[in-house]
């Protein structure tokens, strides 16, 4: 009886502790296609697109909803990312590929 204590605690500590995360998502990620392009999401909301050609980077906010990630650039054009264990899938099937996690 001890021991199926003992096993139930532990492992509601790793599912609480260990496997759920609410910054999961945040860090950077390079787009399958073209990995020359880096996405940075930040802690503070906002993010950083850098393109093939640095002089043309990119700054804007997004806002997590569940399982997706709303992305709104300066002149406000919003492109939604569903999160996966990989990294962000775009919704015109881009996918960005995780490089580096907080």
């Amino acid at each position: 009886m001890r021991f199926k204590l003992f096993a139930a605690i532990i492992l509601l500590a790793s599912l609480f502790l260990g496997c759920v995360s609410n910054n999961a998502y945040i860090g950077t990620y390079k787009l399958d296609k073209t990995p020359s392009k880096t996405l940075e999401l930040r802690e503070d909301g906002t993010y950083l697109l850098v393109p093939d050609d640095p002089k043309f980077t990119e700054k804007g906010v997004y806002v997590k909803r569940g399982s997706t990630i709303e992305v709104t650039d300066a002149l406000g054009f919003t492109s939604v990312m569903n999160i996966t264990d990989y990294g962000l899938l775009e919704d015109n099937g881009d996918r960005w590929i995780r490089v580096t996690q907080k």
